[in-house]
């Protein structure tokens, strides 16, 4: 059941992070940002054109990663306390953690990227991560307590 939880935190993240990063709202936020710091296109410098094996191998990589450790740090330890806030005061301090380990660098190195965009990232990753661990956590305990 564990491996279930796992690839099922997989599929939710990868599904709620492509999501969000398509939707209008935040592609118009980007583009706000970007624009706003001195830059005409969101992808002037860290923008792909064509999405190619090894960037669809990276984001494989990333989502799984994501998955296990939302798995392992929120999930599992919470169904271990039946506890949906542990689910996700740890998913949410993971995904921040997760996202600030890629944008404060980002920012640090590149004299493009947003300021602004620092705290905004590092919240849509541990919101990211609160949504798919709690969510999964919630079912999992609604069926162990209806199979009870």
């Amino acid at each position: 059941m564990q491996y279930a939880r796992f690839v099922a935190a997989f599929l939710v993240y990868a599904i709620i992070d492509i999501a969000w990063n398509l939707s209008p709202p935040a592609m118009s936020m980007y583009e706000r940002f970007y624009e706003a710091s001195g830059h005409d296109v969101v992808r002037d410098q860290f923008g792909r054109d064509e999405l190619g094996g090894l960037v669809l191998l990276a984001a494989l990589v990333f989502f799984l990663l994501i998955g296990l450790a939302n798995s392992v740090l929120a999930i599992e330890p919470a169904l271990r306390e039946e506890s949906l806030l542990k689910a996700a005061r740890n998913s949410f301090v993971f995904g921040c953690a997760a996202y600030a380990t890629y944008v404060v660098p980002i920012y640090m190195m590149t004299e493009t990227w947003p300021g602004a965009l620092v705290p905004i990232d590092i919240l849509i990753g541990g919101v990211l991560s609160l949504i798919t661990s709690s969510a999964i956590t919630y079912v999992t305990l609604r069926l162990r307590r209806r199979n009870g």
